[in-house]
């Protein structure tokens, strides 16, 4: 028995490492890959601690050491999910400058989210208390415990049920034909996530540039300022040496752009959103050259198998005749076999998916009649440890493999997907929460499959309990959780699964929750498809001639190749509710970037927010002629661009007086528009 659980540790540890090495990102600190690694690990110890629990309990041997290992498992399991992944999570997000001031961001945004949490739980736990007479105060741990894992078995069941359709119906789709289509409706998605990241980071990097500039050197905030552009000049694949020769664009920027308060906490919201454009960028650029890559192998297997000639892409000339020799073999398996294996494995994933919805189905009979196939099979080995332990570790691997697989399936989790060599630390804590939530209620989903949720009766004819079931019966403190939900609810899977086999969930989710909370779909002719195919070919030449994936989304003319796929420029906001350097109703004026130390001061005296650029765009009225001189004080931010401008007529002043973005803009407008008319009068 414990030779099972040596064996499954070191597996299970060596697929950690793996998944580690594979997606974390080289700056994730050491100490969120631990906290990631341990929660991955406790989650799939709960998964490799039923099968021993369950045979020892049939046997009749107890383990001391399953209940100690359960009751460490499964309350770390617990404490991470619900305590620290999410501390730590919104900690190595923010963007404050102290250790101290990270705590106080995640306890928060933390104390937010629980605090809405707690309140609902208080009312419902009033009208529980009015309708349970019967329960005590000292029940109250088993309900927080009983309603955890009541979330989690609900949510877990839908997303089996998911699962069980997809992952047969994926592998029996899996043909290089249909994954080429998939690859090119991905790449033409991604594509678009590729330019609209892009842009993103030029506008951050763009404003730190502006506010390293204007900002003066004995500003109290200026070593907060030198952090953020160290980042920006270390970290950020768009450099702001680049920005600054490239000159700046204030066109693609909006009011939402440069509204940050002009003090610390502006300056780590500033921080934390250059940590995310660099994160998004990278991930966005990583999956797309991933899944150009993966279409234009599914080509290479297509070309082959219409020509017959089975030889290896990249095989090299110095390869020698053994590595030659694997390579040939490997892409034959590829073209040939790995399609019709594909299949095979799919008619037994079927198989394995028809017994687990009928075995949950059949929960409410009980063992009178027991009419599950995994019961049955199960208590039919009951004079073999390793058979016994086997035959419960299949099953409840398939159905964690189908939970995780529609967990990560659906849209609205995209911020913690796992992206190779890219993924930050809190998209893993996020991986790892999740992982805890689902663990122990998957595994006790499972001991009602095969009727091992209460009393059982063990080779000897003695009645005893599992493990599981001594910790996890405390459910039965509320009938309507313990003896009702846990027995029907598994009904429900059935209608589930067939409202996702015929499609039925995409139309129903689409009209009730929008697109955010629909399941990813890989049979898909669309836009996105068609303009997948074009980049796909067009990568293909590129790679041909030296150059490198993604090169070609730079080009000028991708626009006017594939329309639509560069996002438009934002509407600049007409009547914002606020204005950058508004002045205050005692006539205080904002400072100029020549006092911008005298403009912080009364921004922090100021009852109203002041933008942190809010000093750098403001122009000054002047009482007695009412023109503007707005002009005079434009940051560098608009002088690098519009220098060269011819001055500005009076139409232009009256539209450049008004005070804040909106003033802005209609200067930087008749700017160009006076420009544009100097250059055809000189043409």
């Amino acid at each position: 028995m414990w030779g099972y659980f040596a064996v499954g540790t070191v597996a299970v540890l060596g697929t950690i490492l793996w998944l580690l090495r594979r997606y974390a990102a080289p700056s994730v600190p050491y100490i969120v890959l631990a906290a990631t690694a341990y929660a991955w690990y406790v989650s799939l110890s709960i998964v490799l601690i039923t099968p021993m629990d369950v045979a020892a309990t049939l046997m009749t041997q107890p383990e001391r050491g399953v209940s100690v290992l359960w009751q460490i498992t499964y309350w770390s399991t617990q404490v991470l999910t619900w305590v620290a992944l999410p501390f730590f999570q919104v900690y190595s997000d923010a963007g404050d400058f102290t250790v101290g001031g990270k705590c106080l961001t995640s306890l928060k945004e933390n104390g937010l989210l629980y605090g809405l949490a707690g309140a609902a739980g208080a009312v419902g736990l009033i009208i529980i208390l009015m309708v349970e007479k019967t329960l005590r105060l000292t029940d109250l741990p088993a309900l927080g415990m009983a309603l955890s894992n009541t979330f989690a078995l609900s949510v877990g069941i839908i997303l089996m049920g998911y699962g069980l359709v997809e992952l047969p119906r994926e592998l029996w789709k899996s043909d290089p034909n249909h994954l080429l289509k998939w690859c090119a409706h991905r790449a033409g998605r991604y594509a678009e996530e590729v330019i609209k990241t892009t842009n993103e980071l030029e506008s951050v990097v763009t404003i730190i540039v502006a506010n390293d500039k204007q900002m003066p050197r004995r500003d109290p905030l200026r070593p907060y300022m030198q952090i953020i552009s160290k980042a920006a000049d270390d970290d950020s694949p768009v450099k702001p040496s680049a920005v600054v020769a490239a000159g700046y664009d204030m066109d693609s920027m909006g009011a939402d752009d440069l509204e940050y308060n002009y003090d610390k906490a502006g300056l780590a919201a500033l921080r934390r959103r250059l940590a995310a454009a660099i994160h998004e960028f990278k991930g966005a650029h990583a999956q797309y050259e991933d899944v150009i890559r993966q279409a234009l192998d599914h080509e290479a297997v297509l070309k082959c198998r219409q020509l017959g000639v089975y030889e290896p892409p990249g095989l090299q000339a110095t390869d020698s005749g053994f590595v030659a020799t694997v390579k040939h073999i490997w892409w034959k398996y590829r073209c040939l076999v790995q399609p019709v294996a594909a299949k095979v494995f799919a008619v037994f994933l079927v198989f394995m998916t028809g017994c687990v919805i009928w075995s949950e189905a059949t929960i409410f009979t009980g063992e009178n009649p027991d009419l599950s196939p995994f019961s049955k099979l199960i208590k039919g080995a009951v004079g073999s440890v390793s058979a016994v332990q086997f035959l419960v570790l299949v099953p409840l691997a398939y159905i964690c493999w189908c939970t995780y697989f529609a967990l990560f399936r659906i849209n609205a989790f995209n911020y913690n997907k796992l992206i190779p060599r890219t993924t930050t630390g809190a998209a893993l804590m996020q991986n790892g929460s999740l992982m805890s939530r689902f663990a122990a209620p998957t595994c006790w989903n499972l001991l009602h499959m095969i009727h091992m949720d209460g009393q059982v009766t063990d080779a000897h004819g003695q009645t005893t309990t599992t493990v599981f079931t001594q910790n996890m019966g405390t459910m039965g403190v509320l009938p309507v959780l313990g003896q009702h939900l846990n027995t029907y609810l598994p009904l429900l899977l059935v209608v589930h699964c067939a409202l996702i086999y015929f499609n039925m969930w995409e139309r129903l989710a689409g009209a009730c929750v929008g697109n955010k909370f629909k399941f990813s779909n890989d049979d898909v002719d669309d836009q996105y498809t068609e303009k997948g195919r074009i980049l796909i070919r067009k990568e293909g030449e590129a790679l041909a001639n030296g150059m490198r994936i993604g090169e070609i989304l730079a080009a000028d003319d991708l626009e006017l190749q594939l329309p639509g796929i560069k996002p438009k420029k934002r509407m600049k906001k007409k009547g914002s509710w606020f204005n950058f350097g508004r002045q205050q109703q005692d006539g205080a004026a904002a400072g100029s970037s020549d006092d911008a130390g005298s403009s912080s001061a009364a921004a922090g005296r100021s009852s109203e927010r002041t933008p942190m650029l809010g000093g750098l765009f403001s122009g000054q009225r002047s009482e007695a002629a009412g023109e503007s001189k707005g002009g005079a004080l434009r940051s560098s931010l608009v002088k690098n661009k519009y220098s060269n401008s011819p001055p500005a007529s009076s139409e232009g002043d009256t539209a450049a007086a008004a005070s804040g973005l909106d003033g802005i803009f209609a200067e930087i407008s008749t700017s160009n528009t006076q420009s544009r008319g100097t250059t055809g009068r000189r043409g």
